[in-house]
């Protein structure tokens, strides 16, 4: 079902924190959570699967399993995990920015699945971001893929365009998924960061207009 996401509209949405900074018509309401289906990553170092060639990967902290071996698996894990409204895995790969020289903290595997305020807020996050992010009949599991971007300070950021699910780009979807607008009014990007030796990511912009 096409979404209507009028002009001018602008989610910022701080996946640490789990709140949407601005109301956002374009993204539905929620539902229970539908964690049921099962993933499987697909297709090389620019999906949601690790490959086998890379070197071992620092182990993520006990309690923190969410971690990935480049900016590229984070990514496609966390499309992969909303594609799929799987709240708690797309909680796992994901961790709170660091601001006035706070560190970046994971989300932890207890937060994750718990029943706090705060898990209840990022799962209906997941739930109305799935709802932009998913293609029609996407794959079961989705094909995500990641192009390579550059890494400065441990950060990165991934634009809507070089992320692809089932082939086409994420910002496509985000548009076949709306109406009153055009491709250049929309904005997406996925930023990624290095926390604990482990790429997580830690924030989500998302704008129309």
């Amino acid at each position: 079902m096409k979404t209507a996401m009028p002009k001018k509209t602008a989610a910022g949405w701080i996946v640490g924190v789990c709140v949407l900074l601005a109301a956002a018509p374009a993204l539905t309401g929620c539902s229970k959570d539908s964690d049921s289906t099962k993933s499987k990553g697909q297709d090389g170092s620019a999906s949601a699967a690790p490959t086998a060639s890379t070197a071992e990967p620092t182990p993520s902290p006990k309690g923190r399993p969410g971690g990935q071996s480049t900016v590229q698996e984070a990514v496609a894990t966390w499309v992969t995990a909303v594609v799929q409204d799987r709240p708690k895995k797309a909680c796992l790969v994901m961790a709170t920015s660091g601001t006035g020289g706070t560190p970046a903290k994971p989300n932890t595997a207890a937060m994750c699945g718990g029943d706090t305020p705060q898990a209840q807020q990022m799962k209906q996050q997941i739930h109305r971001l799935h709802a932009s992010f998913a293609p029609d009949q996407p794959n079961n599991p989705p094909t995500v893929k990641v192009a390579e971007v550059p890494v400065a300070d441990n950060k990165a950021t991934v634009d809507g365009e070089r992320i692809t699910v089932d082939g086409q780009t994420l910002k496509a979807i985000v548009l076949s998924n709306s109406t009153g607008v055009k491709e250049d009014q929309i904005g997406v990007r996925v930023e990624a960061a290095v926390v604990d030796g482990r790429w997580y990511v830690t924030d989500l912009g998302l704008s129309v207009g």
